[in-house]
């Protein structure tokens, strides 16, 4: 039955991945109030698209924290864009300029989501392949509905297409250890490990997996050793990363000064955002695998990979051999995005879906009521982590789709707060902050300082040398204050006695008036976390609480 129907199946899932990523979508674009996104990575990564220009041969983005592929994708959807109408650039009216960058981002946003999309059938292709049909089918409807992967195929940035290249890779390398192996899937699966490199350096690892492929196959050690076929992987790798990233050759001075600032960003942290947060290999368990899987298919992802260890078949070699050293890679990291785990999701889900998928086809080709009870029962048990995962990812989607707490913040701001007020605000504003001036999502510390003293309606009190100073707020007593999550959290999570002084003084001398928050919700209610949401799952709801001296009244109380 699930082979007959089997293609039904497949484009269900499609579509439960296509309209999961499509909801939502729009989530904080620009426009008059904000003229860069909200997500802070977005705008780097538009800004490099818009430097490459094929046609008179400028392929150098001028930016290499990250490879050079994705955006070069970007740069073809936009310029597919502009030629069907879809994006228009207007060069004097600033709305219609607004307008045009807000297509341009959502036309790399489609990019991401294609690529997201895609990976799922990919999923089906190498669970079929690997472990059979039903486990295909399973591996495909928990990819479909993983909720970082959804929320993540929403932006612009560069974690969603690595791992569609990394899947790729790995459909290559499963047909490696097959008897009659053709040479081509070890020069294709290094291929597409090239370009997974070429979009995010570290997920270049994937080559491991089609060596290991290949050295579990039969035969004596030693000749498989000095094999061609792995000559043929090498220089796979080397030609996808160079076609997705060559600006490692025709820019050497460049590439290497942005590879090396992200390697030594990841080992040195980010700012307090992941300070005294110990072991970062328990704190990507809790705090990026748990939250962006949801516990039901982690659980099952951690069951799969003890049963691949254990039971250890050449496609378990291979699964295991990309999944356990990109772990260790990122564990040791001092930065510890949970979109950093997303390379892994793949083979995660994989594992995790092959152990409902086993037990089915085993309990199947079995007689006897105790042998039905038991398909029953599994397949309820699946059907219940794919309700279950798939509210959960709906909740996201959800937070995208409505009112963005900043927006709503301004709303509220320019509707209560009385012009000629001065705001104070604990740093420089940034894209976490209300968007009193336009200019605050993005640009330096000193460009963001400078728009914040421009406005013409408020007074806007930080200091532009110390964050989080107390006494400018003791001293110079501003109507209100102003503050959003990602500036406070870490700091009191830490300890930080300027944040405590600060708090100090708005604990005398303010009031709370107002808070935004808007947590994952389903048909009304809140979705219950077992954690809280990682800093890169909560860009589209950072909470924002504004205060008032004890001594102004507003009109709403």
């Amino acid at each position: 039955m699930i082979r007959r129907f089997s293609p039904f199946f497949a484009i269900l899932i499609t579509a439960i991945a296509l309209a999961l990523r499509l909801y939502g979508l729009k989530w904080g674009l620009p426009n008059m109030d904000h003229y860069s996104s909200y997500h802070p990575d977005e705008t780097t990564i538009l800004e490099a698209a818009q430097r490459i220009d094929f046609f008179n041969r400028q392929i150098d983005p001028r930016f290499y924290n990250y490879g050079s592929l994705y955006i070069y994708l970007v740069n073809i959807a936009i310029f597919m864009g502009a030629g069907w109408g879809l994006i228009v650039l207007g060069k004097r009216d600033p709305e219609l300029v607004v307008r045009g960058y807000a297509q341009m981002y959502l036309a790399g946003r489609i990019v991401a989501l294609l690529m997201g999309v895609a990976t799922v059938l990919l999923v089906y292709y190498l669970g079929r392949r690997m472990y059979g049909r039903r486990t295909g089918l399973i591996a495909a409807i928990f990819m479909a509905i993983l909720p970082i992967h959804v929320m993540h195929s929403h932006f612009l940035a560069v974690d969603v297409p690595a791992t569609f290249f990394v899947t790729c890779s790995l459909l290559f390398a499963s047909r490696i250890p097959e008897e009659k192996s053709k040479t081509r899937y070890y020069l294709l699966s290094g291929l597409f490990a090239g370009f997974s490199a070429a979009t995010k350096y570290n997920a270049g690892l994937v080559v491991l997996a089609p060596i290991v492929a290949h050295l579990s196959r039969g035969g004596p050690f030693f000749r498989r050793l000095m094999s061609v076929n792995l000559l043929l992987i090498i220089i796979g790798l080397a030609a996808g990363f160079l076609i997705g990233c060559p600006g490692a050759v025709l820019n050497s001075e460049s590439f290497l000064r942005g590879f090396l600032y992200e390697a030594h960003h990841v080992q040195t942290g980010h700012g307090l955002l992941f300070a005294e947060t110990g072991s970062g290999f328990i704190y990507h368990l809790i705090h990026s695998l748990l939250p962006g899987m949801g516990l039901p298919i982690m659980v099952l992802a951690l069951a799969g990979v003890i049963y691949a260890i254990r039971k250890w078949t050449p496609q378990d070699a291979m699964l295991i051999a990309f999944l356990v050293p990109y772990y260790v890679l990122i564990g040791v990291a001092q930065v510890r995005f949970a979109r950093y785990t997303m390379p892994i999701l793949p083979p995660l889900v994989l594992l995790g879906a092959r152990i409902p998928g086993k037990l089915m086809e085993r309990f199947e080709d079995e007689r006897g009521f105790a042998r039905g009870i038991a398909r029953v029962v599994t397949g309820v048990f699946t059907g219940l982590i794919v309700l279950y995962t798939l509210f959960y990812s709906i909740s996201l989607d959800e937070v995208m789709a409505r009112e963005d707490n900043r927006d709503a913040a301004l709303t509220w701001i320019r509707k209560n707060i009385p012009p000629g007020s001065n705001i104070a605000m604990p740093t420089i504003p940034w894209f976490y902050t209300p968007p009193l001036d336009p200019r605050f999502g993005y640009g330096s510390a000193r460009t963001r300082f400078e728009a914040a003293q421009s406005i013409a309606e408020y007074g806007i009190i930080t200091d532009e040398s110390k964050e989080w100073n107390w006494r400018l707020l003791s001293e110079m007593e501003p109507e209100f204050v102003i503050l959003s999550e990602f500036e406070y959290e870490d700091r009191l999570r830490i300890g930080d006695q300027a944040a405590i002084d600060y708090f100090a003084v708005l604990d005398k001398k303010y009031r709370l008036v107002r808070q935004f928050d808007s947590p994952p919700s389903i048909f009304g209610k809140k979705f219950p976390l077992i954690v809280e949401l990682p800093h890169d799952m909560s860009y589209a709801n950072p909470k924002i609480k504004i205060f008032a001296r004890n001594d102004i009244l507003l009109n709403n109380g």
